[in-house]
């Protein structure tokens, strides 16, 4: 492989290395999350509960979702182009304000 190759797939496996420590960390606070919230007693109603678990689960999934997206570029770079699947991912870029 070329050099410019090798630094490209080197550069984009350490973000994926940084990027799993940064999604463990996102699991392990959404986990907290949703254990305090599903408690019965607690300083918000039963409507604000509900709303702030659908919200910290729905952050997860496009987390996740997000994290999906370097692995796959690794695989279309590494494996050859006839066993690539069309997967069909697209990124989610557009800020998610409340």
């Amino acid at each position: 492989m070329p050099l410019y190759i090798t630094d490209r797939l080197k550069s984009t496996l350490l973000g994926d290395i940084f990027s799993a420590i940064g999604y463990g960390i996102v699991v392990v606070l959404s986990g907290n999350c949703v254990h305090l919230l599903q408690k019965k007693r607690g300083i918000y109603s039963n409507r604000i509960r509900i709303l702030l678990l659908i919200y910290v689960i729905f952050m997860l999934l496009c987390s996740t979702w997000e994290g999906l997206q370097p692995v796959c570029e690794v695989m279309v770079f590494i494996t050859p182009q006839d066993w690539i699947l069309p997967i069909g991912l697209f990124q989610f870029e557009l800020p998610l304000i409340i």
